[in-house]
């Protein structure tokens, strides 16, 4: 499909969203692939925290078989969420790995190059 290009016959000054995406970094560092990594590291940390808060609350829960407090997850979706925060535990732990990589080549080599 080809596509045509209007925009001299239909002229607009574009428009700034009122929905920004959410970012823990401010604008300058958002362009920062170190900083991107922190941020998203942030993010899956705290998903991880909720996964194990939930877990551990069903679990004592289960364990005094207290009929006022029910466990907040079933056993099936208790071990759901515990194979989830093992799955992005060890999807963080990959790319930590890369990203020290990466930055360990990049600066072995400006180490290699400066006299």
């Amino acid at each position: 499909m080809t596509s045509i290009d209007t925009s001299t016959q239909f002229p607009q000054q574009p428009i700034k969203a009122d929905h920004q995406p959410f970012s823990w970094l401010t604008e300058e560092l958002r362009i920062d692939a170190s900083m991107q990594f922190l941020a998203h590291t942030l993010d899956m940390t705290q998903g991880i925290q909720t996964c194990l808060s939930l877990i551990h609350a069903s679990n004592q829960a289960r364990e005094e078989r207290d009929p006022a407090c029910p466990p907040t997850l079933n056993i099936s979706d208790t071990e759901r969420l515990t194979r989830l925060a093992m799955a992005v535990a060890g999807s963080l732990s990959e790319q930590a790995e890369l990203h020290i990589d990466a930055l360990n080549r990049r600066y072995s080599a400006k180490s290699i190059s400066t006299p």
